[in-house]
């Protein structure tokens, strides 16, 4: 049986919005559910989980929810119609949310005129049209057309972060989280970082609702790369959001920072999710390009943990096809002469990560089939993932949330188990799970890491061998 270690995260939305759907999307490969709150209302949100976790159960497979917060979206007003916006025309930005027309165009964003500055460029639609700054009135912005395009009402905009005011976390993101933490979402993904004390207000929110929840940090603003090794210290994970970061800088120097990004989240220990047109032609195709393959397979072969499908799963015509190419490009990119897996960070800093590394290089030497792992809050499963072993590693968890938030972590299979305070119990139930469900043989060996006492969490201190049988 050939085991993925990569996780895919799948986003939802109404191409597979049925509890048949998801169940098929799990097939397919799914690990992860996007829940994108920048559309949708909380009763669609609430009903789409509920129907994601029936599909989880009757699949036997623990699916984590990644909440993604919508973050500052700034927009257009609206026009009586859509319009060709000409290369080389002078037109008004205006602060407000009214009318315009092909002259003068409303932005939703009080301080427009005091946050831009001479020369700035200013886009809309994913930068699809771009905008010179020429002249700042009050409450008003002078711009050339530098790249024209068609105009239509409520089009993103996109200004310069490094003068933006607003907050990272907005007023409808805080009633946003404070929702998909009432509904139990397994992680929280915030949009526009650029410091780590964005971070921090997150997770001082949480704390508040008595839900600690990890939060993953988007990285798509110059201020969030220039700060990259603070802000992925501050995280739980982290996102290369391909999509703004494209309209941030010029396309070239994109595949730069993913892999800057990559290389000090394995220096700092932080998983890494590349995310944003992965198998973006495979929203209308049943065959991604060969660009998009190299792609996928690429960011697998470079060391990311998960992969992520945006408008693919979301509102695609073939969600379970795209779910299924984006596997198998993962599968052989791993089975590769090529694909190394190098542990997160040079040395251990601590008796958890120095145990999982032990861990790994005697499941190596003794030829283990896997590598097993107790544990209480995930935190066990995640040393052992990141030290990179060569077989899959079977993480073992009473906790049902555990388990939904391992199922994010490279190479690691959640399984449950019984709350069971005796060591020989333990590893008795791992033999019979493991040969129940035709994981393991009789005689082969797995190497076990666990706590002593039993059922502390991040107490993580023990090795030991065992022979199937």
């Amino acid at each position: 049986m050939v085991i993925r270690r990569s996780k895919l995260i799948c986003t939802l939305g109404p191409a597979c919005d049925t509890v048949e759907g998801l169940k098929e999307l799990i097939a397919a490969g799914m690990d992860v559910a996007r829940f994108n709150f920048s559309h949708g209302t909380h009763e669609e949100h609430g009903a789409r989980l509920a129907r994601l976790r029936q599909a989880s159960a009757e699949m036997k497979k623990p699916i984590a929810v990644l909440q993604d917060l919508c973050g500052p979206k700034i927009r257009t007003g609206k026009f009586t119609a859509p319009f060709e916006l000409k290369t080389g025309s002078e037109i008004t930005l205006v602060e407000g949310d009214g009318i315009g027309d092909e002259v003068t165009i409303p932005i939703t964003y009080e301080g427009l005129a005091a946050d831009v500055r001479l020369g700035d460029r200013i886009m809309f639609d994913d930068g699809r049209i771009v905008l010179g700054v020429t002249a700042i009135e009050a409450a008003k912005v002078r711009v050339k057309v530098t790249q024209g395009g068609g105009m239509r009402s409520r089009v993103g905009v996109h200004l310069p972060t490094r003068t933006l005011r607003i907050s990272a976390l907005t007023e409808k993101d805080k009633e946003d989280l404070g929702f998909g933490l009432s509904m139990g979402v397994d992680y929280v993904a915030l949009s526009f970082v650029r410091r780590a004390e964005d971070l921090r207000l997150v997770r001082e929110i949480c704390q508040e609702w008595g839900k600690p929840t990890p939060i993953v940090a988007k990285i798509e603003t110059p201020d969030a790369v220039e700060n990259l090794e603070s802000v992925v210290a501050a995280s739980d994970a982290v996102m290369v959001a391909r999509g703004d970061l494209g309209v941030e800088f010029p396309p070239e120097r994109v595949p730069v920072i993913q892999r800057q990004i990559l290389l000090v989240a394995r220096r700092v220990r932080r998983p890494v999710i590349v995310a944003t047109e992965m198998l973006q032609s495979m929203t209308k195709s049943t065959r991604p390009t060969r660009a998009e393959a190299s792609d996928v397979a690429n960011a697998v072969l470079a060391g990311a943990d998960c992969v992520m499908l945006s408008g693919e799963t979301a509102n695609g015509d073939f969600p379970n096809l795209a779910t299924s190419m984006m596997s198998a490009i993962a599968i052989e990119a791993e089975k590769s002469p090529f694909f190394e897996t190098a542990p997160y960070a040079t040395r251990a800093t601590s008796v958890a990560e120095a145990i999982a590394r032990g861990a790994v290089n005697t499941a190596r030497e003794i030829g283990a089939k896997y590598l097993v792992a107790f544990t209480e809050s995930g935190s066990s499963a995640m040393n052992v993932s990141l030290a990179r072993p060569p077989m899959p590693i079977v993480a073992f968890s009473p906790n049902a949330q555990t388990r939904r938030r391992m199922a994010l972590l490279w190479g690691v299979i959640p399984r449950e188990l019984p709350s069971l305070k005796d060591t020989d119990a333990l590893v008795d139930w791992v033999t019979g799970d493991l040969m129940a469900n035709g994981l393991a043989s009789p005689g082969e060996r797995v190497v076990i890491v666990f706590g002593a006492p039993l059922g502390v969490s991040g107490s993580t201190n023990s090795i030991r061998v065992h022979v199937i049988g």
